[in-house]
């Protein structure tokens, strides 16, 4: 039987998955686990390992892969599928996706008797844990009672398991970005401007239009840019509202740059505990024959708006990891 560290768990009804956290403590390998002396993990930050003994390969890929517009739309994830045998030779991997049956030899050992019964009853379970087999490694377990029950489970947990391995995506991202370090110069020349981001080495400032209380922190190999930009406004921001908005700062201050509505999506975020907006898609620009992919954060405090945004040029190359690494740096912010 093996300890499982956390286990999230969702009852028969999908909507109840926010409300329930199950918890499963094997307390005599409790010790065992906390302080064995775990090797690093490995792979690509893209790389999500699958293992099983039947896998749908096509089926597993149409319902998990999740996809961005950078204009052009590209995957997120690799995926290496591994047949459940040979599970002991992927074990560093740092994103791993196990699923099967009870009647799986594999999935019998993972669960203690406590998740096989629970497995038994609500016919599918989905486990999380973190740091099973290696340091910083998330493990996504879909255990099924009965083997046609499979394809079912994964469908029926399709978002939640893609959102568990994309935010291991960027947990991977995030990581790697900071293992470079990051440039004091640049957090004390920010706090000039009553801000604080983590920017590495390269980047340069332009503050021509600070009086516009306009900045935008740039580099180059792949070209990429933030603005930061405040002005006196009180009320919400809605989707069209935003849109407008950014439109007619970008057109003041990067020469035109517009969004593609069909290939934007807006959502309501708490970012640093404000309320606020987030558009995620694509920008265009017709005079300079160029375009790529954005993000936008807008947020309330006091009596003003602020507006973090990041875009990315970079033609006929993959796009993804750059993107990710500019949310890193977005989600660094904070006011000063």
């Amino acid at each position: 039987m093996m300890f499982y560290n956390f286990i999230q768990m969702e009852k028969r009804r999908m909507k109840r998955l926010n409300n329930r956290l199950f918890w499963i403590i094997n307390f005599s390998l409790l010790w065992l686990v906390q302080c064995a002396k775990l090797p690093g993990s490995v792979g690509k930050s893209r790389d999500v390992v699958v293992v099983g003994s039947l896998l749908d390969t096509t089926f597993i890929i149409n319902n998990l892969q999740i996809y961005n517009y950078m204009p052009q739309k590209e995957p997120t994830f690799i995926f290496i599928f591994v047949p459940d045998t040979m599970l002991k030779n992927v074990k560093q991997f740092h994103s791993l996706f196990l699923c099967g049956s009870l009647k799986d030899e594999f999935i019998n050992t993972l669960l203690n008797l406590e998740a096989r019964e629970a497995t038994k009853k609500d016919t599918f379970l989905l486990f999380k844990i973190n740091d099973l087999w290696a340091k910083d490694q998330t493990v996504t377990i879909l255990a099924v009672s009965e083997p046609h029950y499979l394809l079912s489970g994964i469908l029926k947990y399709k978002r939640i398991i893609a959102k568990i391995l994309e935010e291991n995506y960027y947990r991977k991202i995030k990581k790697q970005y900071y293992e470079k370090g990051i440039d004091r110069r640049m957090k004390k020349t920010l706090a000039h401007f009553g801000i604080e981001m983590d920017f590495p080495e390269n980047w340069m400032i332009d503050s021509t239009n600070k009086s516009e209380n306009f900045i935008f922190i740039h580099t180059h190999y792949p070209d990429r840019s933030i603005f930061f930009y405040r002005e006196k406004r009180t009320g919400e921001l809605d989707d069209s509202l935003a849109i407008k908005k950014r439109n007619e700062i970008t057109k003041k201050f990067y020469n035109g740059d517009y969004i593609l509505k069909d290939l934007t999506i807006a959502e309501k975020i708490v970012f640093q505990g404000m309320s606020g907006l987030k558009l995620k898609g694509v920008w265009q620009n017709d005079s300079l024959v160029a375009g790529g992919p954005f993000l936008t954060y807008f947020f309330n405090k006091n009596d003003s708006l602020y507006i973090i945004d990041g875009i990315l040029f970079l033609p006929g190359e993959r796009k993804t990891d750059y993107f990710t690494t500019l949310e890193v740096i977005m989600n660094s912010f904070k006011l000063r």
